[in-house]
């Protein structure tokens, strides 16, 4: 190894402090954004399920229609259809379009009105030649939706307070 002399200056190596420092101010950036990328967005969720939950009502009622004996048992964790069995009583339904369907994390099932009462167990979806009017809710924590059945068979989605 030599010495510099007088007016020499030593070999540089390395990175200097302001280098280090974009460095790690790139890598926070990074850090944040996927971050925010992985987070689950409720609000979106809520959207998408309530739109799920829509047309596979309208779909539904229009097995019913057709002879299907269908019943929609709405929960907190989801919504579950049932088809009537010999006895009179509802057993879930072997469809894989009418699987149980569990809502994801952060959403729930607040309530279910039929014909504007609550109602509770499963709502049979044709009955006196049309489907009963309902009103199922989805929330959230960014809100809340209402899917509604009207007894002409149409099926809508609103924002509720």
């Amino acid at each position: 190894m030599t010495r510099a002399g007088c007016g020499q200056r030593w070999p540089q190596g390395g990175f200097t402090l302001i280098e280090v420092m974009v460095v790690l101010l790139i890598i926070g950036v990074m850090a944040t954004t996927v971050s925010f990328s992985l987070r689950p967005d409720t609000h979106r969720q809520l959207e998408d399920e309530s739109y799920r939950l829509a047309r596979v009502l309208e779909q539904a009622v229009d097995a019913a229609e057709m002879g299907e004996a269908l019943a929609l048992d709405w929960q907190t964790g989801g919504a579950h259809w049932r088809v009537a069995d010999s006895q009179g009583g509802w057993q879930p339904s072997a469809d894989a379009f009418f699987a149980d369907h569990a809502l994801p994390e952060g959403l729930r099932g607040d309530g279910l009105l039929q014909d504007g009462r609550p109602a509770s167990g499963p709502v049979r979806l044709w009955q006196d030649g049309r489907p009963p009017a309902l009103v199922l809710t989805l929330r959230g924590d960014s809100g809340a939706r209402s899917v509604t059945l009207s007894p002409v068979g149409t099926v809508t989605v609103e924002a509720t307070p």
